[in-house]
This record gives structure tokens, C-alpha cells and sequence, in this order.
């Protein structure tokens, strides 16, 4: 492997690449395209930078890389990840809360080597306004695109990229459809390499049983755990202001993250939370997708999303890099097929419930606990013709009765 690479990684803190990082250091030294499928959390962002910054020659002050990410928060993310290896690399971010005006401006003095931006606003300036030259653009880089299947930005992306010639690489948690057939019909042939099933991240699942109230379980639920930080996701946005002000009239030292806050508060919590300000986090599927949270332990899912993959984003918040991590969701009977179809997928969840003693204990349905001669004592209770008032609570002293009979015996 390039020295330089391993050279890079260690100044970074890391004693040795990830496997992803491992694959994509040789692909990159092949020169050919790729689609790279790999788990979040496993390193998928230095994976490029760092043999990026190898193939940046100074002397050309033109665009020479071009990297589109779907949200403002992961433009930043990705510069801010960029800039203890960039050097004298000129660098310049396109997000679409800037000044369109002062960008334009900015771009007649001088043409960055490395652009990183999100659809709409490179639209605006590449192909819109022609102040941005990317046609001399050596390598493209699609990352988290999976989010930018999900969200429609292709049709912005469309016109960005259809005249480039340059090396393309696609980084997803995920499998799009049609996320293959997009990158040979623009850039030729592209090799796939998928790590789904060669990376094990080290996260428990756990679903937490029982069928008290939701606000309940959860509060029960945070005086079990001690995270060192945890993110609780909701899918509805309201309930991200809801959750919050809860937790937050507890006494837990609570923030929030919401498409419903401005740039400037997302970006500011995201920074604080990053310094190890606050101990929760509830947020939306928003922070699921890309952002970095620095030492996430718990993930916690006040309810599942509606798209299953966004459980693998949400989930991939934790555990990362080797790290141990757990997650937390509570059932409901809407949710069984959900959880089905989660563990069809290799998902492998553990029923618990809180005891009375406020312990994680292992879940037992009632049928689970009785005995066989028990379930045998059940059975023979005949069943009334016509259900009458108070016929539930006459059911269960009958069953009861039944029972306290059998165990006599034993």
C-alpha cells in the first residue's frame, strides 16, 4: 500500500486503514471508477480524501476535484475533515444557504482546486450561472449517495455532470436501485465493490418490550442506561421539539437537531454536541445520514422511520470505527413487520424489558413463562357462549384459580 496513504491515516490518529479504506487506497491506484457499498461509520470519507490529496497538482489553479453531498451539514463535515491534510490546496464549499452573489464574485478572482457543494447550489453556479468551470474536473465523488437517490437530487446532478469525463467514485451505506446503471451510462463501465457483509459493526440491538406508555419507557429506559452520548430519533419533526422539551423539563442535559432550525442553530448545536456539551440528542432522520457525532454510545428509536434503511443510518451513529455501540427500540404492534423485515436484512434484535428492580432483563411472553401443564390448565376453561359485562375480569380470576391449582400439585 502507498506509503503515504499509511502516513496520512497515522497523522489522523488511526493505527491502520479500514478495510474500506484499504480497498479504495488500491482503486484509486487503478484508475478505474467504482461504486463503494459500505456500512456507515467505517471510514468512507477519509477513503478518498487522503488519495485525493495525492493526485491534486498545485500548479493548476483550476477545479481539479469535485465532491457533491446532499446536505449543508455534510459540505461542512467533509471540509472539515479535509483540512488537517489539504495544505496549500485551495478549497472552497458551495452550500445553499451562501450568498449566491458573493460566490459568483468570489469565483471571477479565482477557481478552487477542490469543490465540495450540494446539487441545487452547484446547479445554480455550474450550469445556471457558468461561474464555476468543473469541466476540467479529474475526479467526481458522489458521497452518501444513496441520500441523493432518495431525495431527487439527480435530476439536479444531471446537468452538473453529463459532460465531465473525469474519474467517478459513488460512496453509499446503501444500495440504490439504478445507482450502477447511472454511473456506466455517464462514465463507462464502473467496478461495484460491496463490503456489506464483510464489515461487522459491533452495535447490540435491543427491542424493549411491554406496552406502557412511550414517554414512560423512555424515561425509564435513560435511568438504566449511561451513555456517554446518545441520540433519540423520531420521524416526525414536531416530535423533535416535543421529546426535547420533555426530556429537557427532567433535568437531562438534552439538545436538538431539526430541518425546523435555521443552518446557523444546526450548526452550532452540531458543534457543541461534538465537544461533548450535551449528553442527548433528539433529532430527526436529518442527523442520521452522514453526520459525525463523536463518541455516540446509544441510539435510542422513540419510533422506527418510515424507510428501513434509515434504522442502518440511525443505527450507524454508534459503533463506529471499532467501537462498541447499542441501540434501543421500542415496539409496537405497527411495527412488527418492520422489525421482521429488519432482521430478514441480518439484523439480529434481543427482546429485553426493565424489571421492577429497574434492570435490562431478558423478555419472556406469558406463554413463554407457563409450564406445558399450565398452558394445559388454561386451555380447559370453557368459554362462554355470549360475552357478558366483566367477562374479561371473571376470564382472568378463573385463570388465575386454574393456575394456583396446578402449581399446588407440583
Amino acid at each position: 500500500m502507498n506509503q503515504k496513504y499509511l502516513e496520512a491515516i497515522k497523522s489522523l490518529g488511526f493505527n491502520e486503514p479500514s478495510l474500506v479504506q484499504q480497498t479504495v487506497f488500491k482503486q484509486f491506484d487503478h484508475e478505474k471508477s467504482a461504486v463503494v457499498i459500505s456500512p456507515t461509520g467505517t471510514g468512507k470519507t477519509h477513503a478518498y480524501l487522503i488519495p485525493l490529496i495525492e493526485r491534486i497538482d498545485p500548479s493548476l489553479k483550476e477545479v481539479q476535484i469535485l465532491i457533491v453531498v446532499p446536505t449543508n451539514e455534510l459540505v461542512n463535515q467533509v471540509a472539515g475533515m479535509l483540512e488537517p491534510i489539504k495544505g496549500e490546496i485551495t478549497v472552497k464549499l458551495f452550500r445553499a444557504n451562501d450568498d449566491k452573489k458573493r460566490l459568483i464574485k468570489s469565483l471571477e478572482n479565482e477557481q478552487p482546486q477542490i469543490v465540495i457543494g450540494t446539487p441545487g447550489r452547484l446547479l445554480d453556479l455550474v450550469v445556471k450561472e457558468n461561474a464555476l468551470k468543473t469541466y476540467t474536473t479529474k475526479y467526481l465523488i458522489l458521497d452518501e449517495a444513496d441520500m441523493l437517490f432518495d431525495f431527487d437530487f439527480m435530476s439536479q446532478i444531471d446537468p452538473i455532470v453529463h459532460k465531465l469525463t473525469s474519474k467517478v467514485f459513488v460512496f453509499s451505506a446503501t444500495m440504490p436501485k439504478n445507482l450502477l446503471n447511472w454511473v456506466n451510462k455517464y462514465f463507462g463501465y464502473a467496478d461495484l465493490i460491496d463490503l456489506t457483509d464483510e464489515v461487522n459493526l459491533n452495535i447490540d440491538h435491543y427491542i424493549l418490550m411491554a406496552g406502557m406508555d412511550k414517554d414512560y419507557r423512555l424515561l425509564q429506559l435513560l435511568k438504566v442506561i449511561n451513555p456517554f452520548l446518545c441520540i433519540i430519533f423520531v420521524s416526525k419533526n414536531e416530535m423533535v421539539t416535543e421529546v426535547y422539551q420533555m426530556l429537557l423539563e427532567k433535568g437531562y442535559n438534552v439538545t436538538r437537531v431539526s430541518s425546523k432550525l435555521s443552518m446557523k442553530e444546526r450548526k452550532n448545536i452540531i458543534n457543541e454536541a461534538r465537544t461533548s456539551k450535551y449528553q442527548y440528542i433528539v433529532a430527526s432522520d436529518l442527523a442520521s445520514r452522514g453526520i459525525d457525532f463523536l463518541g455516540v454510545t446509544h441510539i435510542i428509536n422513540y419510533d422506527l422511520p418510515y424507510q428501513l434503511d434509515f434504522y442502518i443510518h440511525r443505527s450507524g451513529r454508534t459503533g463506529r470505527m471499532g467501537a462498541h455501540g447499542e441501540v434501543y427500540s421500542f415496539y409496537e404492534d405497527k411495527f412488527s413487520r418492520k422489525f421482521a423485515s429488519l432482521e430478514k436484512r441480518g439484523i439480529k434484535f434481543k427482546k429485553i424489558r426493565i424489571s421492577n428492580d429497574g434492570e435490562l432483563v431478558p423478555y419472556q411472553s406469558r406463554k413463554d413463562r407457563l409450564k406445558e401443564e399450565e398452558i394445559q390448565a388454561i386451555k380447559k376453561i370453557k368459554k362462554p357462549t355470549k360475552v357478558k359485562p366483566g367477562y374479561r375480569k371473571k376470564n382472568k380470576e378463573k385463570i388465575e384459580k386454574a393456575l394456583r391449582k396446578v402449581r399446588r400439585k407440583r
